[in-house]
Protein backbone atom coordinates (compact mmCIF):
# COMPACT_ATOMS: atom_id res chain seq x y z
CA UNK A 1 0.00 0.00 0.00
CA UNK A 2 2.74 2.80 0.85
CA UNK A 3 4.84 1.47 -2.44
CA UNK A 4 1.02 2.32 -4.21
CA UNK A 5 0.70 5.69 -2.57
CA UNK A 6 4.04 6.77 -3.12
CA UNK A 7 4.16 6.07 -6.96
CA UNK A 8 3.64 9.97 -7.34
CA UNK A 9 6.84 10.76 -6.51
CA UNK A 10 7.87 8.25 -9.84
CA UNK A 11 5.55 10.85 -12.14
CA UNK A 12 8.54 13.79 -13.65
CA UNK A 13 5.20 16.40 -14.40
CA UNK A 14 4.70 15.80 -10.43
CA UNK A 15 8.55 16.36 -9.61
CA UNK A 16 8.54 19.41 -12.24
CA UNK A 17 5.54 21.24 -10.36
CA UNK A 18 6.94 20.53 -6.82
CA UNK A 19 10.36 21.33 -7.86
CA UNK A 20 9.02 25.21 -9.22
CA UNK A 21 6.41 25.20 -5.99
CA UNK A 22 10.07 24.60 -4.30
CA UNK A 23 12.17 27.33 -5.73
CA UNK A 24 8.96 29.75 -5.45
CA UNK A 25 8.63 29.65 -1.89
CA UNK A 26 12.44 29.88 -1.34
CA UNK A 27 12.34 33.02 -3.12
CA UNK A 28 8.94 33.75 -1.59
CA UNK A 29 10.28 33.41 2.30
CA UNK A 30 13.20 34.76 1.51
CA UNK A 31 11.34 38.15 0.47
CA UNK A 32 11.30 38.52 4.59
CA UNK A 33 14.63 39.13 5.27
CA UNK A 34 14.98 41.37 2.25
CA UNK A 35 12.11 43.17 3.39
CA UNK A 36 13.30 43.43 7.02
CA UNK A 37 16.73 44.89 5.79
CA UNK A 38 15.02 47.32 3.55
CA UNK A 39 12.42 48.40 6.62
CA UNK A 40 15.85 48.91 8.86
CA UNK A 41 17.84 50.77 6.35
CA UNK A 42 14.69 53.29 5.13
CA UNK A 43 13.23 53.35 8.40
CA UNK A 44 9.63 51.70 8.18
CA UNK A 45 7.21 51.37 10.91
CA UNK A 46 5.96 47.90 11.39
CA UNK A 47 2.28 49.10 10.25
CA UNK A 48 4.09 50.22 7.11
CA UNK A 49 5.79 47.01 6.98
CA UNK A 50 2.60 45.18 7.15
CA UNK A 51 1.30 47.25 4.30
CA UNK A 52 3.94 46.58 1.95
CA UNK A 53 3.60 42.62 2.71
CA UNK A 54 0.07 42.88 2.42
CA UNK A 55 -0.13 44.77 -1.26
CA UNK A 56 2.37 41.48 -1.91
CA UNK A 57 0.22 38.75 -1.01
CA UNK A 58 -2.93 40.56 -1.89
CA UNK A 59 -1.53 40.85 -5.27
CA UNK A 60 -0.57 36.61 -4.98
CA UNK A 61 -3.90 36.12 -3.24
CA UNK A 62 -6.63 37.75 -5.58
CA UNK A 63 -4.70 36.61 -8.78
CA UNK A 64 -4.87 33.14 -7.27
CA UNK A 65 -8.59 32.20 -8.34
CA UNK A 66 -7.87 33.73 -11.92
CA UNK A 67 -4.94 32.07 -12.84
CA UNK A 68 -6.58 28.89 -11.66
CA UNK A 69 -9.39 29.26 -13.64
CA UNK A 70 -7.49 29.66 -16.69
CA UNK A 71 -5.14 26.60 -15.78
CA UNK A 72 -8.66 24.88 -15.95
CA UNK A 73 -9.36 26.39 -19.14
CA UNK A 74 -5.76 26.26 -21.17
CA UNK A 75 -3.61 24.02 -19.30
CA UNK A 76 -1.34 24.40 -16.36
CA UNK A 77 2.06 24.86 -18.54
CA UNK A 78 2.05 28.22 -19.06
CA UNK A 79 1.15 29.17 -15.57
CA UNK A 80 3.90 27.00 -13.77
CA UNK A 81 6.27 28.21 -16.29
CA UNK A 82 5.59 32.13 -16.98
CA UNK A 83 5.15 32.31 -13.05
CA UNK A 84 8.00 31.18 -12.31
CA UNK A 85 9.72 33.17 -14.95
CA UNK A 86 8.10 36.37 -13.23
CA UNK A 87 9.30 35.70 -10.14
CA UNK A 88 12.93 34.77 -11.10
CA UNK A 89 13.10 38.56 -12.91
CA UNK A 90 11.65 40.56 -10.38
CA UNK A 91 13.75 38.79 -7.18
CA UNK A 92 16.81 39.55 -9.48
CA UNK A 93 15.83 43.26 -9.49
CA UNK A 94 14.97 43.36 -5.75
CA UNK A 95 18.84 42.02 -5.48
CA UNK A 96 20.43 44.44 -7.77
CA UNK A 97 18.42 47.71 -7.28
CA UNK A 98 17.98 50.50 -4.89
CA UNK A 99 15.90 50.24 -1.56
CA UNK A 100 12.66 51.19 -2.64
CA UNK A 101 13.28 49.63 -6.58
CA UNK A 102 13.74 46.75 -4.85
CA UNK A 103 10.66 47.20 -2.38
CA UNK A 104 8.33 47.50 -5.31
CA UNK A 105 9.75 45.19 -7.58
CA UNK A 106 9.47 42.28 -4.21
CA UNK A 107 5.74 43.63 -4.70
CA UNK A 108 4.85 42.33 -7.82
CA UNK A 109 6.51 39.38 -7.29
CA UNK A 110 3.39 38.40 -5.94
CA UNK A 111 1.84 37.54 -8.78
CA UNK A 112 4.02 34.81 -10.04
CA UNK A 113 3.26 32.86 -7.36
CA UNK A 114 -0.28 33.38 -7.45
CA UNK A 115 -0.02 31.67 -11.09
CA UNK A 116 2.10 29.02 -9.98
CA UNK A 117 0.01 27.81 -6.79
CA UNK A 118 -3.20 26.80 -8.06
CA UNK A 119 -1.67 25.24 -11.33
CA UNK A 120 0.71 22.88 -9.14
CA UNK A 121 -1.71 22.18 -7.06
CA UNK A 122 -3.97 20.81 -10.18
CA UNK A 123 -1.11 19.06 -11.38
CA UNK A 124 -0.63 17.45 -7.95
CA UNK A 125 -3.81 16.33 -6.55
CA UNK A 126 -4.60 14.89 -10.33
CA UNK A 127 -1.42 12.51 -10.45
CA UNK A 128 -3.02 10.07 -7.39
CA UNK A 129 -6.21 8.50 -7.22
CA UNK A 130 -5.32 6.66 -3.95
CA UNK A 131 -3.39 9.32 -2.25
CA UNK A 132 -4.53 12.25 -2.87
CA UNK A 133 -4.43 14.14 0.19
CA UNK A 134 -0.55 12.60 0.61
CA UNK A 135 0.39 13.50 -2.98
CA UNK A 136 -0.69 17.39 -2.84
CA UNK A 137 0.78 16.97 1.08
CA UNK A 138 4.16 16.24 -0.68
CA UNK A 139 3.62 18.90 -3.26
CA UNK A 140 3.00 21.68 -0.42
CA UNK A 141 6.21 19.96 1.96
CA UNK A 142 8.48 21.07 -1.72
CA UNK A 143 7.21 24.66 -1.15
CA UNK A 144 7.52 24.44 2.56
CA UNK A 145 11.19 22.96 2.29
CA UNK A 146 11.98 26.25 0.01
CA UNK A 147 9.86 28.27 2.79
CA UNK A 148 12.58 26.50 5.36
CA UNK A 149 15.52 27.17 3.04
CA UNK A 150 15.24 30.53 1.92
CA UNK A 151 15.45 32.33 4.52
CA UNK A 152 18.46 30.08 5.64
CA UNK A 153 20.35 31.03 1.77
CA UNK A 154 19.51 33.87 1.99
CA UNK A 155 20.81 34.95 5.37
CA UNK A 156 24.06 33.35 4.79
CA UNK A 157 24.31 34.94 1.35
CA UNK A 158 23.10 38.59 2.39
CA UNK A 159 25.77 38.24 5.43
CA UNK A 160 28.36 37.08 3.11
CA UNK A 161 27.99 39.12 0.35
CA UNK A 162 25.28 41.81 1.00
CA UNK A 163 22.21 42.23 -1.11
CA UNK A 164 23.62 41.63 -4.24
CA UNK A 165 24.84 37.93 -3.15
CA UNK A 166 21.09 37.34 -3.12
CA UNK A 167 20.77 37.32 -6.73
CA UNK A 168 21.98 33.43 -6.85
CA UNK A 169 19.07 32.28 -6.12
CA UNK A 170 16.87 33.59 -8.42
CA UNK A 171 19.66 31.74 -10.76
CA UNK A 172 19.50 28.56 -9.27
CA UNK A 173 15.69 28.67 -9.61
CA UNK A 174 15.94 28.65 -13.57
CA UNK A 175 16.40 25.02 -13.05
CA UNK A 176 12.55 24.67 -11.95
CA UNK A 177 12.13 26.64 -15.72
CA UNK A 178 13.26 24.08 -17.88
CA UNK A 179 12.01 21.65 -15.54
CA UNK A 180 8.53 22.75 -16.27
CA UNK A 181 9.06 23.70 -19.78
CA UNK A 182 10.22 20.38 -20.55
CA UNK A 183 7.88 17.90 -18.57
CA UNK A 184 4.54 20.33 -18.08
CA UNK A 185 2.14 19.93 -20.60
CA UNK A 186 -0.99 21.29 -21.67
CA UNK A 187 -2.92 17.55 -21.60
CA UNK A 188 -5.95 19.22 -19.85
CA UNK A 189 -7.77 20.67 -22.93
CA UNK A 190 -10.33 17.21 -23.09
CA UNK A 191 -10.52 18.00 -19.22
CA UNK A 192 -11.97 21.76 -19.46
CA UNK A 193 -14.67 20.08 -21.72
CA UNK A 194 -15.04 17.28 -18.89
CA UNK A 195 -14.50 20.17 -16.03
CA UNK A 196 -17.79 22.26 -17.56
CA UNK A 197 -19.73 19.02 -17.52
CA UNK A 198 -18.52 18.19 -13.72
CA UNK A 199 -19.55 21.83 -12.85
CA UNK A 200 -23.17 21.13 -14.49
CA UNK A 201 -23.94 17.70 -12.71
CA UNK A 202 -22.60 19.55 -9.62
CA UNK A 203 -25.06 22.13 -10.19
CA UNK A 204 -27.96 19.88 -10.71
CA UNK A 205 -27.74 17.06 -8.49
CA UNK A 206 -25.39 18.17 -5.61
CA UNK A 207 -25.48 22.00 -4.80
CA UNK A 208 -27.15 21.31 -1.71
CA UNK A 209 -24.58 19.57 -0.12
CA UNK A 210 -22.73 22.50 -0.41
CA UNK A 211 -24.46 24.66 2.79
CA UNK A 212 -23.48 27.12 5.17
CA UNK A 213 -22.89 25.11 7.40
CA UNK A 214 -19.71 24.08 5.82
CA UNK A 215 -19.00 26.92 4.12
CA UNK A 216 -18.86 29.22 7.35
CA UNK A 217 -16.56 26.84 9.40
CA UNK A 218 -14.03 25.92 6.41
CA UNK A 219 -13.61 29.74 5.87
CA UNK A 220 -12.88 30.34 9.48
CA UNK A 221 -10.28 27.41 9.65
CA UNK A 222 -8.73 28.38 6.58
CA UNK A 223 -8.48 32.35 7.33
CA UNK A 224 -6.76 31.89 10.97
CA UNK A 225 -5.07 29.17 10.27
CA UNK A 226 -3.29 30.49 7.58
CA UNK A 227 -2.65 34.08 9.61
CA UNK A 228 -0.73 31.52 12.00
CA UNK A 229 1.85 30.72 9.51
CA UNK A 230 2.14 34.06 7.51
CA UNK A 231 1.94 36.52 10.94
CA UNK A 232 4.64 34.42 12.06
CA UNK A 233 6.81 34.31 8.91
CA UNK A 234 6.59 37.84 8.47
CA UNK A 235 7.11 39.57 11.65
CA UNK A 236 8.98 37.16 13.53
CA UNK A 237 12.42 38.12 11.57
CA UNK A 238 11.69 41.51 11.90
CA UNK A 239 11.66 41.04 15.86
CA UNK A 240 14.72 39.58 15.80
CA UNK A 241 16.48 42.00 13.69
CA UNK A 242 15.34 44.56 16.30
CA UNK A 243 16.71 43.13 18.90
CA UNK A 244 20.17 42.37 17.65
CA UNK A 245 20.39 39.06 15.97
CA UNK A 246 22.18 38.80 12.63
CA UNK A 247 20.78 37.52 8.84
CA UNK A 248 21.70 34.06 9.83
CA UNK A 249 20.18 33.52 12.77
CA UNK A 250 16.95 35.01 11.47
CA UNK A 251 16.84 33.08 8.37
CA UNK A 252 17.16 30.06 10.57
CA UNK A 253 14.30 30.75 13.04
CA UNK A 254 12.10 30.99 9.89
CA UNK A 255 13.65 28.29 8.08
CA UNK A 256 12.74 25.86 11.29
CA UNK A 257 9.51 27.07 11.60
CA UNK A 258 8.45 26.24 7.99
CA UNK A 259 10.76 23.06 8.06
CA UNK A 260 7.96 22.08 10.85
CA UNK A 261 5.46 23.32 8.48
CA UNK A 262 6.74 21.02 5.98
CA UNK A 263 6.62 17.93 7.73
CA UNK A 264 3.40 19.06 9.56
CA UNK A 265 1.48 19.17 6.03
CA UNK A 266 3.08 15.57 4.86
CA UNK A 267 1.50 14.39 8.88
CA UNK A 268 -1.64 16.57 8.02
CA UNK A 269 -2.19 14.24 4.97
CA UNK A 270 -1.12 11.08 5.64
CA UNK A 271 -3.77 11.53 8.48
CA UNK A 272 -6.56 12.91 6.42
CA UNK A 273 -6.21 10.04 3.96
CA UNK A 274 -6.17 6.96 6.48
CA UNK A 275 -7.92 8.74 9.86
CA UNK A 276 -9.95 11.73 9.18
CA UNK A 277 -10.05 15.34 7.96
CA UNK A 278 -11.04 16.93 10.80
CA UNK A 279 -9.08 15.00 13.07
CA UNK A 280 -6.04 16.18 11.22
CA UNK A 281 -6.91 19.90 11.59
CA UNK A 282 -7.93 19.54 14.54
CA UNK A 283 -4.99 18.05 15.59
CA UNK A 284 -3.04 20.77 14.19
CA UNK A 285 -4.35 23.68 15.73
CA UNK A 286 -4.75 22.23 19.17
CA UNK A 287 -1.03 21.25 18.81
CA UNK A 288 0.40 24.79 17.64
CA UNK A 289 -1.04 26.55 20.80
CA UNK A 290 1.90 26.08 23.47
CA UNK A 291 4.70 26.55 21.41
CA UNK A 292 3.57 29.55 19.41
CA UNK A 293 3.34 31.09 22.91
CA UNK A 294 6.42 30.08 24.64
CA UNK A 295 9.28 30.03 21.20
CA UNK A 296 9.23 34.38 21.77
CA UNK A 297 10.23 34.58 25.45
CA UNK A 298 12.08 31.38 25.73
CA UNK A 299 15.94 31.06 25.20
CA UNK A 300 18.34 29.26 22.58
CA UNK A 301 18.13 26.59 22.23
CA UNK A 302 14.58 25.76 23.08
CA UNK A 303 13.38 28.60 20.86
CA UNK A 304 14.31 26.87 17.99
CA UNK A 305 12.92 23.40 19.23
CA UNK A 306 9.68 25.38 19.73
CA UNK A 307 9.51 27.48 16.38
CA UNK A 308 9.89 23.82 14.98
CA UNK A 309 7.09 22.31 16.61
CA UNK A 310 5.26 25.50 15.73
CA UNK A 311 5.65 25.29 12.44
CA UNK A 312 4.55 21.52 12.42
CA UNK A 313 1.55 22.10 13.95
CA UNK A 314 -0.11 25.14 12.54
CA UNK A 315 1.14 23.20 8.88
CA UNK A 316 -0.54 19.92 9.67
CA UNK A 317 -4.02 21.04 8.56
CA UNK A 318 -3.13 22.55 4.93
CA UNK A 319 -3.32 19.90 2.24
CA UNK A 320 -6.48 18.82 4.10
CA UNK A 321 -8.18 22.28 3.76
CA UNK A 322 -6.91 22.23 0.09
CA UNK A 323 -8.39 18.90 -1.06
CA UNK A 324 -11.86 19.18 1.05
CA UNK A 325 -12.34 23.24 -0.90
CA UNK A 326 -11.53 21.04 -4.49
CA UNK A 327 -14.42 18.82 -3.10
CA UNK A 328 -16.80 21.17 -3.26
CA UNK A 329 -15.66 22.28 -6.73
CA UNK A 330 -14.86 18.66 -8.25
CA UNK A 331 -14.73 19.83 -12.10
CA UNK A 332 -12.28 22.75 -11.56
CA UNK A 333 -9.45 21.80 -9.73
CA UNK A 334 -7.37 24.38 -10.31
CA UNK A 335 -10.15 27.21 -9.45
CA UNK A 336 -10.20 25.49 -6.55
CA UNK A 337 -6.94 25.36 -5.36
CA UNK A 338 -6.92 29.18 -6.30
CA UNK A 339 -9.76 30.19 -4.48
CA UNK A 340 -8.63 29.03 -1.10
CA UNK A 341 -4.73 29.05 -1.62
CA UNK A 342 -6.00 32.64 -2.12
CA UNK A 343 -8.30 33.12 0.67
CA UNK A 344 -5.03 31.96 3.04
CA UNK A 345 -2.93 34.08 1.30
CA UNK A 346 -5.13 37.36 1.78
CA UNK A 347 -6.11 36.43 5.06
CA UNK A 348 -2.85 36.06 6.20
CA UNK A 349 -1.48 39.39 4.36
CA UNK A 350 -4.61 41.33 6.34
CA UNK A 351 -4.18 39.25 9.63
CA UNK A 352 -0.01 40.65 8.99
CA UNK A 353 -1.25 44.18 8.92
CA UNK A 354 -3.41 43.77 11.98
CA UNK A 355 -0.55 42.63 13.86
CA UNK A 356 1.67 45.31 12.28
CA UNK A 357 -1.05 47.54 13.57
CA UNK A 358 -1.33 45.79 17.13
CA UNK A 359 2.66 45.80 17.00
CA UNK A 360 2.69 49.39 16.95
CA UNK A 361 0.84 50.07 20.33
CA UNK A 362 1.56 47.38 22.46
CA UNK A 363 5.30 45.99 20.90
CA UNK A 364 5.86 42.95 18.51
CA UNK A 365 6.60 40.69 20.75
CA UNK A 366 2.97 40.96 22.86
CA UNK A 367 1.21 40.88 19.42
CA UNK A 368 3.00 37.80 17.92
CA UNK A 369 2.13 35.79 21.31
CA UNK A 370 -1.60 37.06 20.85
CA UNK A 371 -1.70 34.70 17.81
CA UNK A 372 -2.31 32.28 19.95
CA UNK A 373 -6.15 33.04 20.19
CA UNK A 374 -6.07 31.72 16.40
CA UNK A 375 -6.00 28.06 16.64
CA UNK A 376 -7.85 28.22 19.58
CA UNK A 377 -10.74 29.80 17.26
CA UNK A 378 -9.57 27.34 14.42
CA UNK A 379 -9.94 24.33 16.20
CA UNK A 380 -13.29 25.26 17.58
CA UNK A 381 -14.51 25.54 14.32
CA UNK A 382 -13.53 22.18 13.28
CA UNK A 383 -15.55 20.78 16.11
CA UNK A 384 -18.70 22.09 14.23
CA UNK A 385 -17.09 21.04 10.38
CA UNK A 386 -19.61 18.64 8.60
CA UNK A 387 -17.62 15.97 6.39
CA UNK A 388 -15.95 12.75 5.51
CA UNK A 389 -14.14 11.36 7.80
CA UNK A 390 -11.41 10.45 5.32
CA UNK A 391 -10.24 12.48 2.03
CA UNK A 392 -11.12 10.96 -0.93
Amino acid sequence: MAIQQASFLKDKTYRSVSLTHFFVDVLNNSRTLLVAIIAVSIGLTNAQVGIALLLYNVGSALSQPFFGALADRYGPRLFVVGGMVWMIILYSLAAAAGDWIALAAITLAGFGSGAVHPSGAKVASETSDVARTQATGVFFAAGQTGLFLGPILAGLLLEAFGRPGYLILPVLALSAVFAGWRYVKNSSEPQAEAGINSIQTVTKGSRRSISWRTVIPLTIIIMTSSTIGIATINFAPKLFTEVGYGPVYVGLTAGLFMMGSAAGGIIGGTIGDRVGQRVAIFSGMIGAIIPLYLYIPAGDPWRFALLLLSGFFAGMPHSVLVIITQGLIPGRRAFASGLILGLMFFSGAVGSYMLGLLADEVGLAIALQALVLLPIIAATATVILPGRSKSG
